[in-house]
């Protein structure tokens, strides 16, 4: 096994343990179908669509984490803590802190994509990046908090 396949299943590790110590376990339960719905669901149908129909990018060495043709089964495990931190952390009070926020974490998802793309574990067309890929992450971000945001005050 290689370090490149190592990489996800690592920071699923950290993100987890980070987790668990810092999101109390109600909330927890409240939170992760969000990350599930919003998080790895939106990450599958965004690979759907921009990695398998306009093939504007692609995971590359997934090996035997390869899930539907090139989807690498940590992806959207990964987005479902990420969303759990997104929400978790959100600002309440402060309605132009979380534009800020918002615009943190698309910009934070960017430069992930350069690391991954680094790693060898992510490819894509050599226009994506970085306003293209930064311009997605930020209405990903934006439905997000959109679909969210209502329910903020349940946890």
């Amino acid at each position: 096994m290689t370090v490149q396949a190592l990489f996800y299943p690592t920071l699923i590790l950290i993100l987890a343990v980070f987790l668990l110590v810092t999101v109390p376990r109600d909330v927890m339960r409240t939170l992760l179908p969000y990350g599930v719905v919003l998080g790895g669901l939106v990450d599958v149908v965004c690979h759907l669509l921009f990695g398998n129909l306009l093939k504007v990018f692609s995971y590359t060495n997934v090996g035997v984490f390869d899930v539907g043709g090139g989807l690498l089964i940590f992806a959207p495990l990964a987005w479902t803590l990420v969303i759990v931190f997104y929400l978790y952390f959100w600002p309440v009070d402060n309605r132009h802190l979380g534009y800020f926020y918002g615009l943190a974490w698309s910009l934070l998802a960017t430069a992930f994509g350069q690391v991954i793309l680094n790693a060898e574990l992510f490819s894509y067309t050599s226009w994506f990046y970085p306003l293209p890929m930064l311009i997605i992450f930020v209405l990903r971000f934006a439905f997000i908090t959109w679909v969210a945001k209502p329910w903020k005050g349940i946890w």
